[in-house]
């Protein structure tokens, strides 16, 4: 079965299966998280007290940890949460919102790598660049549109080598990449863009889809596709309103996504070669 065919199949799988999500984010987008977790069929639960963070993961089957408003209480909680996730073989995604902006941000994403072993990484071109060590010239967490496509291809691809883990970089063009396989994702809307917190949003889809699959790849094309494909019908059904309109039409298009609408939006091909 093509990788496209299994995406579209963990639609339906999710909503089978109702996987409980822990999600430790930040207050910005923390509502729109919640409700695009419950719209694609999962039930989320929001805990960032280190007292119970990781008791709270015990009970999850994916973990989702964002660094968008850092401290060390939530670093600590994340930590926590992490390695308890990692004992009991739960996927973790982690969304380094910003780094790179300050201290803070990159000394938490730095010990999150070190003591957390991450399923999926979700990022945009800036912050991939400056995990990696090239240290753009970092725009809050605005996406660096430097790289050419080959050069986001060779980063994904090492950041995916270089932490054991699938890499879902964010563009115009979203690349998936595992040490051993790269998929370039098409579609979506700029609109997207315009709303605070869709980024968080597909961190959020990508933890869902891996709790329903041992394939991180595969989940995190599913988490990607299925907000590109949220983001094409949203801006047809409601986008000319507005982007008040379009948020609430994003959630609305999770909630009826299904295998069939899935599949029929993704854009999805595998690079061949990608070693």
């Amino acid at each position: 079965m093509e990788l496209i065919d299994q995406a579209g199949l963990l639609a339906d799988t999710l909503r089978q299966r109702c996987p409980v999500i822990h999600c430790i984010t930040n207050s910005v987008t923390i509502n729109d998280c919640a409700n695009a977790a419950l719209a694609i069929g999962a039930s989320p639960i929001m805990a960032e007290a280190p007292e119970e963070a990781a008791e709270v993961t015990a009970h999850a089957q994916a973990l989702v940890l964002n660094i968008g408003q850092p401290s060390p209480r939530k670093l600590d909680a994340m930590l926590r949460s992490g390695e308890q996730a990692g004992r009991m073989g739960i996927p973790v995604v982690l969304d380094p919102v910003g780094v790179g902006v300050s201290s803070l941000r990159t000394t938490a994403v730095r010990q999150i790598l070190e003591r957390v072993h991450i399923a999926v990484l979700r990022c945009n071109h800036a912050e991939a660049a400056c995990i990696y060590g090239m240290h753009p010239d970092t725009r809050g967490v605005d996406s660096d549109r430097s790289l050419s496509l080959e050069d986001s291809e060779s980063l994904a691809r090492g950041l995916a080598a270089r932490y054991r883990c699938t890499v879902a970089l964010t563009g115009a063009t979203d690349l998936v990449a595992s040490p051993s396989h790269l998929c370039k994702l098409e579609g979506g809307h700029p609109m997207l863009s315009r709303v605070t917190g869709m980024g968080c949003v597909s961190t959020v889809l990508c933890a869902c889809y891996a709790a329903v699959t041992d394939d991180s790849l595969l989940a995190a094309a599913a988490g990607l596709g299925a907000i590109s494909a949220a983001g094409e019908i949203a801006y047809q059904n409601a986008g000319r309103r507005g982007t008040g309109s379009f948020r609430t039409a994003v959630i609305d298009v999770l909630s009826q996504m299904d295998a069939a609408a899935l599949h029929a939006h993704l854009k999805l091909t595998e690079v061949p070669n990608a070693l």
